[in-house]
């Protein structure tokens, strides 16, 4: 994959979330079906889950499961937690959290934060 930085980068991730592009994600194993919680965590794009998150909800046929969902955000969430779970009809939405800034945040808050919605999810 070709590396972009500044300006560009954000041409070419706003053309991937509007043009509703799914990547090519490279190989993995994992097998949802082996998993009685599956978590689903993702940055927002243009208010929407990242375009590689798309890629694979749509290879990897999740159905009758349990999931959490987050994503991680500078502000501006949007719909992006809708757009996940419209991608995730036939699943039971245990949980949903959005983080504003986990890595330039308050450590001590985020992790707080993280721990109340760990604990909903009974976890």
């Amino acid at each position: 994959a070709k590396r972009r930085s500044g300006p560009a980068k954000y041409v070419w991730g706003g053309r991937m979330v509007f043009s509703r592009a799914s990547p090519a994600l490279k190989p993995y194993t994992v097998k949802p079906e082996n998993y009685d919680l599956i978590v689903i965590g993702f940055p927002v794009w243009a208010g929407s889950p990242a375009p590689p998150v798309r890629s694979f909800l749509s290879e990897t046929k999740l159905d009758h499961r349990k999931i959490a969902l987050f994503c991680c955000h500078g502000g501006g969430k949007g719909r992006a937690l809708q757009k996940a779970r419209a991608l995730l009809e036939g699943n039971v939405i245990a949980g949903e959290a959005d983080f504003v800034n986990p890595s330039r945040g308050d450590p001590a808050r985020i992790a707080a934060q993280i721990d109340e919605w760990a604990k909903r999810l009974g976890g």
